[in-house]
């Protein structure tokens, strides 16, 4: 198995892993204390921890060996699960453990993102990303499935934290095992913990990029939202919500895998294309008839949400010097999880006051000036 192929899959076995934790932490959390507000608690402290933890975490990986921050950032996680496991009855410990959970991998993707040029030829650097693109996708699909499947069989919320654990021991031993110089950034020619972001702000072939994802995702999070009072008033129940869920992340998954046959041409391009796919999608979601229509337009959006990543990754691989790489991805990151959080707040807003068509009709919009934005990357 090569470079990438290894990487690629020890994203797969600990995404998996995380995503399972996840939805037993959240069982957990409300099994103790019967309020969402602990559930909104948690998710607050695992975004506020990856913003604030965002510009060290690039700076780890600019200014150690990559391979060995990476496998790091796995072992820490590892033993929070642990931890986890250990207080899995106590909420609030819960929460903030899942906020620490958020730093110990903070350093893992950037520093993936950042060595992947220096571990695959030039002309493979697309389908690589587009490799590691999909497998997380499908991470992120079959998680959520194989935790609330072992807890509906009994399993107690403590022995998913455990299986997590295993799984970043594993991700550990396999990135370990890849024998590719990972590149070395230098905290010396560009100092700081910010230096990624000021490479971003004074770089436009780095800022579009960016600039165009955090725009997207000013929508993405507005249509989690409103899938599920869509889904009510669609009359899909909520075995619609979870099949429009499921076909926005197949639809990324289905996205990164096309990636890598086209995205390495013209990146820009579709970069472009990529988003004004997801407009078209969200636009047919909020006008659907029936709930098949939303459905489609769902996997739409999904497909050009997943394109659209592994182009912006790559252009950003081809532009940030090596020495600032994971900086610069690390303030990507940092920006996409204040997007986000900025949309799954006003979401909420949207869909009470105007319904969730409207909520969705402007997420289309989101994606359509991400589009504009994507329209002035270059290759």
């Amino acid at each position: 198995m090569n470079a990438a192929g290894r990487l690629a899959v020890a994203r797969l076995i600990s995404l998996s892993g995380g995503s399972a934790a996840y939805i037993a932490l959240i069982a957990a959390i409300y099994g103790a204390t019967r309020s969402a507000l602990w559930i909104s608690a948690a998710i607050f402290s695992s975004v506020v921890a990856s913003v604030a933890a965002a510009p060290f975490a690039g700076w780890i990986g600019d200014r150690f060996d990559r391979r060995r921050v990476m496998v790091a950032a796995d072992l820490a996680a590892g033993v929070v699960s642990l931890s986890m496991a250990a207080t899995s009855r106590h909420a609030a410990v819960l929460v903030v453990l899942l906020g620490v959970s958020s730093i110990a991998q903070a350093p893992f993707e950037p520093a993936s993102a950042a060595a992947m040029p220096s571990l695959v030829a030039d002309e493979l650097v697309g389908r690589a990303n587009a490799l590691v693109a999909a497998t997380s996708s499908a991470a992120y699909l079959l998680g959520p499935l194989l935790g609330g499947g072992v807890l509906a069989l009994g399993a107690s919320p403590a022995t998913v934290f455990v299986v997590d654990a295993a799984t970043f021991l594993v991700s550990a031993v396999m990135v370990a095992g890849i024998r590719h110089s990972f590149g070395r950034g230098s905290t010396e020619a560009h100092p700081g913990v910010l230096a990624g972001a000021g490479l971003i702000v004074k770089d436009s072939a780095l800022l579009v990029p960016v600039a165009a994802g955090m725009v997207s995702l000013l929508g993405v999070g507005i249509a989690d939202v409103a899938s599920y009072p869509l889904s009510l008033h669609l009359g899909g129940g909520t075995g619609g919500y979870g099949a429009m869920t499921a076909l926005l992340g197949g639809g990324g998954l289905l996205g990164a895998a096309v990636a890598g046959f086209v995205v390495q041409r013209r990146t820009a391009t579709i970069f472009a294309g990529a988003f004004l796919a997801g407009a078209v999608g969200l636009a047919l979601a909020s006008s659907a008839p029936v709930v098949a229509v939303a459905l489609a337009g769902m996997a739409l959006a999904g497909g050009g949400r997943g394109l659209a990543d592994v182009a912006a990754v790559t252009l950003i691989q081809r532009r940030a010097p090596d020495e600032v790489r994971s900086r610069v991805f690390a303030a990507q990151e940092g920006g996409a999880h204040v997007a986000f959080s900025v949309s799954a707040f006003s979401g909420g807003l949207l869909v009470s006051a105007g319904g969730a068509r409207l909520a969705f009709a402007i997420a289309a919009a989101a994606s359509l000036c991400a589009a504009a934005v994507a329209s002035a990357a270059r290759d």
